[in-house]
C-alpha cells in the first residue's frame, strides 16, 4: 500500500525561476527592455555605462528585505523626448502567474507582500565589488570589527531554531528594550537584560553555523594557507548609564582570528595582498548566505547576484569561483555581471552550456541624442559559436580567418574538457601557456580504453601543423578551403564525440 501511495504522489513542485526580466525607464534604460533568462543562470557581458549595474540595482531592490517605496521614483530616467514614460520593473517567473509589477504606484514588497518576493528576499544575495570592501577596507588602522556587518548583512536572516525569530529582529527587539528612563533600583533592567541574553545566544549559534562554511569556501577558492580559527564576540550588554547620551549597549565586538600561515594578522586589510582579501571578504559573504538559507529542497527562488565582484584581480585568481558556485549554489539562480571582456569569454568556456543564458549589452544612442542599452544574446556554447564563426567566414572565402577561428575553436574544446576531466600540467603562472599538444596528449591520457573519443582526437593530428597551430595564420601563407574545412570539421566531431556518454 505505501508503495501505491508513493507512486501515485504528485511530482515536487518546480523550483521557482527567472524566465524574464523587463526594465523602463529605470536608470540607465531610457527604453523598455525585455532581457530573456529561460529559467536558468544569467551571465552578461555588458561595457562601463550599458546598463549593467542598472539590472543589479534593481533586482536587489526588488528582492529587498525591508523595500524602500522611492526606491523606483529616485532611479528614474530623465526623458526629455517622452516624459510620459514611468518607471516599471517586472520579472516574469515560471510559474505561469502574472508577472511581479514594480511601478510606482506599488511595489510588490508592499504593502501586502507577494509570497515570491518574501521568500525571495530571505534567499537572496546582492554582492559587488564595493560590498567586499566593508569587510576589511573601511576600517583604517583598526582591527576590522565586523559586529554590525555581521547582524545587519552576513546573519541578518538567520533564524532561531526555536523561535523562527532572525538574528536582524532580535537585535530590534534588543534595542527596543533599552529603558527610557534611568532608575535607582536595577529591577527596571530585567526586560532589556532578556532581551541581551537572546541576542546573545542568537549570535552564537549563527557563528557556530558560519566558521565552518568559511573555511570550506576559503579552502574551495584555492587559499589553504588561511584559516578562521575563531569568532572572538563580546557579550552585548546594557550599560545601564545615567545620562540619556550615555545609555547603549557594550560588547558591540566580533573579531575574525585569521590564521595566515603560522601568523595571526590583527589588521589583514594592511597585511594580505588584494587576491587574498578579496577570497576572505567572499568566504565571509557567501558563507553567511548559506548558513542562513535553508538547506532543504524549497520550490522558492534562491537568487544570487554577482556584479563585478572579482574587478581588482587576475585570472587565475578568479577560475575557483566558478567552481565554488557549482558545487555550493548549484540549486540557486546565479546571476553574473561583468565589463571584462576576457572574463566574459572564459566564464562562457567554463560553464555548463544547458544551464545558462548568455548575453552582451551595449549602450546604443539613437539619431535623437538618446542613449539606451541594447542587448545582444550570444550563445552559451562558445566552442560551438566559434566553430560556426568559422563557417560563416569560409562562406565569406576568408580562410585565414576561418582557419584562425578553428584553432580556437579547438583549443577551447581542449582546454574545457582538460578541465573537466581534471588533467594535471606542470605549474605554469599563466594557465594559457600550457601549449596545444600539452592539452592534447593530457587529453589523450584520460581517454585510455574510450576507442571513438582516442580516434576523434587522432583526427585533428593531420592539421595541426597548417591549421590547428596559431604559428600558421600569417596572412601570407597560402591556404586552401578544402583543408580548413576539413579542418573544422573534424573539430566539430571532436565536440560531438567527447559529449557522447
Amino acid at each position: 500500500m505505501a508503495v501505491e501511495v508513493a507512486a501515485n504522489a504528485p511530482p515536487p513542485p518546480q523550483p521557482l525561476r527567472i524566465e524574464s526580466l523587463l526594465l523602463r525607464a529605470y536608470r540607465a534604460f531610457s527604453a523598455e527592455l525585455v532581457i530573456p533568462v529561460h529559467g536558468r543562470n544569467l551571465l552578461i557581458y555588458g561595457e562601463n555605462g550599458a546598463g549593467k549595474s542598472s539590472i543589479y540595482k534593481a533586482l536587489r531592490d526588488l528582492f529587498a528585505r525591508r523595500p524602500r517605496r522611492d526606491a523606483l521614483k529616485s532611479n528614474a530616467h530623465v526623458h526629455a523626448l517622452d516624459p510620459s514614460l514611468t518607471p516599471r520593473v517586472a520579472v516574469t517567473f515560471n510559474d505561469g502567474a502574472p508577472p511581479l509589477d514594480w511601478t510606482e504606484a506599488k511595489h510588490p514588497g508592499l504593502p501586502t507582500t507577494d509570497p515570491r518576493v518574501a521568500l525571495a528576499a530571505l534567499r537572496s544575495s546582492f554582492l559587488d565589488y564595493h560590498a567586499l570592501l566593508e569587510t576589511n577596507a573601511f576600517h583604517g588602522q583598526r582591527r576590522p570589527n565586523l559586529f554590525n556587518l555581521a547582524i545587519e548583512t552576513l546573519l541578518a536572516d538567520f533564524a532561531d531554531a526555536i523561535s523562527g525569530k532572525t538574528l536582524a529582529e532580535r537585535w530590534t527587539e534588543t534595542e527596543r528594550a533599552r529603558p527610557l528612563v534611568h532608575r535607582s533600583n536595577t529591577n527596571y533592567l530585567t526586560h532589556v537584560e532578556t532581551a541581551c541574553a537572546a541576542f546573545n545566544a542568537g549570535l552564537e549559534a549563527a557563528l557556530d553555523a558560519i566558521l565552518p562554511i568559511i573555511n570550506d569556501l576559503l579552502s574551495d577558492l584555492g587559499r589553504h594557507e588561511m584559516r578562521i580559527e575563531a569568532l572572538e564576540r563580546g557579550t552585548v550588554r546594557y550599560n545601564g548609564a545615567r545620562l540619556k547620551k550615555d545609555r547603549g549597549f557594550a560588547g558591540k565586538e566580533l573579531y575574525a582570528k585569521l590564521k595566515f600561515r603560522g601568523y595571526y594578522p590583527q589588521q589583514p586589510q594592511h597585511f594580505l595582498n588584494e587576491a587574498r582579501l578579496s577570497a576572505l571578504a567572499l568566504a565571509f559573504y557567501l558563507a553567511g548566505r548559506l548558513a542562513c538559507v535553508p538547506s532543504a529542497p524549497s520550490p522558492a527562488l534562491k537568487l544570487l547576484v554577482l556584479d563585478d565582484v572579482l574587478v581588482g584581480l587576475d585570472y587565475a585568481n578568479r577560475r575557483p569561483l566558478l567552481a565554488v558556485l557549482e558545487r555550493h549554489f548549484s540549486d540557486w539562480q546565479i546571476v553574473l555581471l561583468t565589463h571584462d571582456r576576457h572574463w566574459f569569454e572564459v566564464v562562457r568556456a567554463a560553464i555548463p552550456t544547458d544551464r545558462w543564458t548568455c548575453h552582451e549589452m551595449y549602450e546604443m544612442v539613437a539619431v535623437t541624442g538618446e542613449a539606451t542599452p541594447y542587448l545582444r544574446p550570444v550563445p552559451s556554447d562558445i566552442v560551438k559559436a566559434t566553430l560556426k564563426q568559422a563557417r560563416d567566414f569560409i562562406a565569406q572565402k576568408h580562410l585565414p580567418a576561418a582557419a584562425n577561428y578553428a584553432r580556437s575553436a579547438c583549443e577551447l574544446l581542449l582546454r574545457k574538457q582538460c578541465e573537466d576531466r581534471k588533467v594535471s600540467f606542470y605549474y605554469k603562472p599563466d594557465p594559457k601557456k600550457i601549449t596545444f599538444e600539452q592539452l592534447k596528449s593530457g587529453l589523450d591520457s584520460k581517454l585510455a580504453g574510450d576507442q571513438p573519443k582516442l580516434d576523434a582526437l587522432a583526427a585533428i593530428t593531420p592539421h595541426q601543423a597548417r591549421i590547428l597551430n596559431p604559428l600558421s595564420h600569417d596572412p601570407t601563407t597560402s591556404l586552401n578551403e578544402a583543408e580548413v574545412v576539413a579542418a573544422i570539421d573534424a573539430v566539430e566531431a571532436l565536440m560531438m564525440a567527447l559529449r557522447t556518454p
